[in-house]
Formats: C-alpha cells, sequence, structure tokens
C-alpha cells in the first residue's frame, strides 16, 4: 500500500529518473515512466531511513530485555496486537494511492487528498473515542488485567494521530519526495528512540514508558507534518467520489481483517494456551524478523507508484514481471542472511532467558516475504479495481491460519505460530496471484522466480537445521556457507540474463 504527498511541485528527478532504463526507442518520450533503477532508488531511500531507525529500534531491545520480564513483553504485544485490530477498521492507506493517480490534474487531487482527509480523520476519531470510554473492559479482555487500561488509552490516542500522519507520509512517496519522507520518518523515530530510553531505562516506566514514548514522537511529526496536506484541503469536493473511494475501501477492511487474523491473532492464542512468557518470546522474534519486514516494506514503498507509471504502456504487465523477479532476490537474500545469523546475534547480545526465541525468527522472516509477494501478485486485481475479490481470498487464508493455530499453537507455542503464519500468507499470495492472473494476466517468469523462491526456502531451512543440531561453537563456518549459498544458487541457477551480466561487467569496468 502507498500513502501520499502534499500539494504538487516540480520534481527534476521524476525526468532524470524517466531516462534510466529505456528498454525500447519507443519509451524515451513518455513522460514519468520509470525504470528498475527509479524502483531501486525509492526502495533505497525509504528503506535505508528503515533500516537506521530498526537499527535503533533493534538495539533497544537488548535494553527492555533488561528492564522488563518475558511477561510484560507479553503484555506489550498484546497491547499492540489489539490497536492492531482496531487499525483494520480505519486504515484505508491504498485508497488514495489510487485515486490519486486517476487523472493528472492538480485540482483532482486535492479533491482526492481532501476526501481521503476527511475519511481518515472524522470515522476514526468516533471510533477510538468510544473504545477509550470501555478501556478497562477492553483491558480485561485483552490482556487479563484491568490495571493495564491506560496501556490501552495510550496505544489508542497514539493510533489515531499516526493514522493522520499516513497522509503526508503517503503523499510524500506519490510524489516522489523521499528526502521529505526520510525527514519525517527519522524526526519520529529519533524522538521516539531517545524517549524510551529515558523512560524504560532511566525513569523505569516499564511497558507504559515505551508507548507513551510513541505517542509523544506521532504528536511531533503530526505538528511538523501539517504543511504536506493543509494547502491542499479545499472547501468543495464531490461526494460522489467519497463514496466511490469508500466503495473501493470497504474491500481492503475485509481484507485486512483478514491479514489481521494472519498476522496478529496469533498472539491471543499464544496467551491463552502458554501464558505471557511465551507471548514475550514470540515478540521478541518478530521484532527481529522486521529486518525482512524493513526490506518488504522499502520495496512496497516504492512499488505503486513505479508500477503505475508504466499503467498506460502495453508493457506494464512485463515490467511487474521484472520487478518481482528482483524483489524475490533481494528479499530472499535477506530472509537467508537473518535465519543464518540470529542465534550468534542472540548470544552476543540478549540475556539467555531470551535465546529460546531465534526457533521462530526464521519462519517469521519467510512470512514477511509473503507479505511482498501478495503486494506484487495481487497487482491486476489493484490495476482493475477488482478489490472486492480481495476480502474473500483474505478469507479463506484467515480461516486457514486460524484452523493452523488451533492445530499448532496447543503443542508447540509460538513455534507453532510462527509456521501456521508462513503457511496461511503464503497461502494468500498463492490464491491472490491465481484470481489476480486470470483478470490481468503477467508474464511472470517461470524460471528465475522459482529459482529465488525455493533457494530462500531450503537455505532459511538449513539454518534451522544448522541452530538445531550443530553446536553452537563449531556452527560460524557453516553459516558463512548458507549465507554465501544463496547468490551462489542465483549465479549457478541462471538467475542472471546475458543483458545483465553484460550490464553488471560494465559497472564493474567504470567503477575500476
Amino acid at each position: 500500500s502507498a500513502r501520499g504527498v502534499p500539494g504538487r511541485r516540480h520534481d527534476p528527478g521524476v525526468s532524470e529518473v524517466r531516462a534510466e532504463e529505456r528498454l525500447r526507442d519507443e519509451d524515451e518520450g513518455v513522460p514519468r515512466r520509470l525504470g528498475l533503477g527509479a524502483l531501486a532508488q525509492d526502495a533505497a531511500i525509504y528503506g535505508g531511513v528503515r533500516v537506521f531507525l530498526k537499527s535503533l529500534a533493534f538495539l533497544l531491545v537488548p535494553l527492555y530485555a533488561r528492564f522488563l520480564t518475558p511477561a510484560e513483553f507479553g503484555v506489550l504485544e498484546l497491547v499492540l496486537a489489539f490497536t492492531a485490530f482496531v487499525d483494520v477498521f480505519i486504515n484505508l492507506s491504498g485508497v488514495l494511492a489510487r485515486f490519486y493517480f486517476d487523472k493528472d490534474d492538480t485540482r483532482w487531487r486535492k479533491q482526492a487528498i481532501t476526501l481521503f482527509f476527511l475519511i481518515e480523520s472524522v470515522y476514526p476519531a468516533v471510533l477510538i473515542g468510544a473504545l477509550i470510554l470501555f478501556s478497562d473492559r477492553l483491558a480485561g479482555a485483552v490482556t487479563g488485567e484491568a490495571v493495564y487500561a491506560s496501556l490501552i488509552v495510550i496505544a489508542l490516542v497514539d493510533l489515531y494521530l499516526t493514522n493522520i500522519i499516513d497522509i503526508p507520509m503517503a503523499l510524500c512517496r506519490l510524489r516522489r519526495k523521499p528526502w521529505t519522507f526520510a525527514f519525517y520518518a527519522l524526526s519520529r523515530g529519533l524522538t521516539q528512540v531517545i524517549l524510551a530510553v529515558l523512560l524504560v531505562a532511566v525513569w523505569q516506566f516499564g511497558v507504559k514508558g515505551i508507548l507513551v514514548a510513541s505517542l509523544v514522537s506521532a504528536g511531533v511529526v503530526f505538528v511538523v507534518s501539517l504543511r504536506e496536506y493543509v494547502r491542499d484541503l479545499v472547501r468543495n469536493v464531490d461526494w460522489g467520489v467519497g463514496r466511490e473511494m469508500l466503495s473501493f475501501g470497504w474491500p481492503l477492511v475485509v481484507g485486512a481483517f483478514a491479514f489481521y487474523a494472519l498476522n496478529l491473532a496469533d498472539r491471543f492464542f499464544i496467551r491463552h494456551y502458554h501464558g505471557l512468557a511465551d507471548n514475550g518470546l514470540y515478540g521478541v522474534a518478530f521484532r527481529y524478523s522486521q529486518v525482512v519486514l524493513v526490506g518488504v516494506f522499502a520495496f512496497r514503498m516504492g512499488w505503486p507508484q513505479w508500477h503505475y507509471s508504466w499503467l498506460d504502456s502495453e508493457r506494464h504487465p512485463e515490467m511487474v514481471a521484472r520487478g518481482a523477479n528482483w524483489f524475490a532476490a533481494g528479499i530472499g537474500f535477506l530472509v537467508v542472511f537473518v535465519s543464518a545469523w540470529i542465534l550468534p546475534l542472540f548470544h552476543l547480545i540478549m540475556p539467555a532467558k531470551y535465546w529460546d526465541a531465534t526457533v521462530a525468527v526464521a519462519p517469521l522472516c519467510l512470512a514477511a516475504m509473503a507479505t511482498g509477494a501478495y503486494a506484487v501478485t495481487g497487482v491486476g486485481l489493484n490495476v482493475t479495481k477488482r478489490v472486492r475479490l480481495i476480502p474473500v481470498i483474505a478469507l479463506v487464508a484467515g480461516g486457514a491460519a486460524v484452523g493452523l493455530y488451533f492445530l499448532l499453537i496447543p503443542p508447540f507455542s509460538f513455534v507453532g505460530a510462527a509456521w501456521a503464519t508462513v503457511s496461511a500468507l503464503w497461502l494468500m499470495a498463492l490464491l491472490v496471484g491465481i484470481v489476480s492472473q486470470r483478470i490481468y494476466p503477467v508474464p511472470w517468469d517461470r524460471r528465475r522466480l522459482p529459482l529465488a523462491i525455493v533457494a530462500t526456502f531450503g537455505l532459511a531451512l538449513a539454518a534451522l537445521a544448522v541452530d538445531a543440531w550443530v553446536p553452537f561453537s563449531v556452527s560460524l563456518p557453516l553459516r558463512v556457507g548458507i549465507t554465501a549459498a544463496y547468490p551462489a544458487a542465483l549465479l549457478l541457477g541462471g538467475f542472471l540474463t546475458a543483458a545483465e551480466r553484460s550490464r553488471l561487467r560494465g559497472l564493474g569496468r567504470r567503477r575500476y
């Protein structure tokens, strides 16, 4: 899903990037038609920001581990899972991206921004306000203790502000203003990290300190980013377009609900069957699997504006297929790298009581990859505005996830939850791909794409086998071998075309 940017301004980077990849002569004069270099550039900037912020966040996890028990981590996971459930019903970020590109007209885009702002500010305020009134009961239902009501309130207010902040952040991506996006993201991230250290490590506010740090940082960016869209808000709008937006958006809500079952409902199953401590271990594993999720988000931030730039071209399906190849290759390497090295990292920076969490990291990394695969395979449904098909597919996958939770979590705890999530998310990506392909055929590469996916799964499983059966003291050479095996498998399997190999050799010669 993409999210927006403010008033329209001339961006010289667009015209420069347009010429980055001219595969055919007739493409040279087409405006805003972006090559793979543009996708890589956007993903690198967005991803670089997220990598930096997540690096700080990852450094905070060992700090939290020294001040929070696994059970307290479990409470934090449940509160965040509950707010994510509420977010399902108020987050319509994909709507703005789709309608923003309907017309290359300033007045149309201002109207789309205004209508989206109204949708995303009024209704969420009513829903979240009502939930705050019942925070005591909600805390009891979510965590088992009404004493945590204040945590629910803080998290809900944070969610509302974050929902509004998503508008300028989305506009930055849609208008290809990555450095402005980076400024807002860094403003929030650095504020949150500094406050979290003070509130948790110095003043020892525990879980409440983590949530307050997030809320205050959201407030800071809410104020700073107002300039990105306030001047785009207009008084006169076509409410018919607003109804069309809602009609486009409600299936996304249903689909997001199913995604919630796929991604976060497992926390409540773990708490029910195995308690808060196991939930805390699962939360720690999830945080380190976000190394892969950062890469996926970086790709998804650049993906909509990149492939939509080819929408009026006959080559749009071809470019989607090419983008999919490089997504699988890049994210696949991240999955293998994290899977191979997570246990040594935990031995280095985490207390021993958290080491058992590492066994869930590899499957959660594979699950993160699946969320990106879903965005790629579902292009046809978004392009043709056939998103009403997504809820049906998502509910099937969500039902499969819940069934797997009942099957795997009682005997295997959070490890079973991780593998249930992997299975359900890849089922979702596969089903969406099958349906989308019938509506909007894409010439997927039947050699390169499976090669990258199979190599990813095989080497992630190899890393788990090393963790389970090889003594840690002698496992480092094997981990190096697993990491190196991924690019070797792609090269030996013929992932790079002759033209791509020639281009890489040319880059190497110019460099030296």
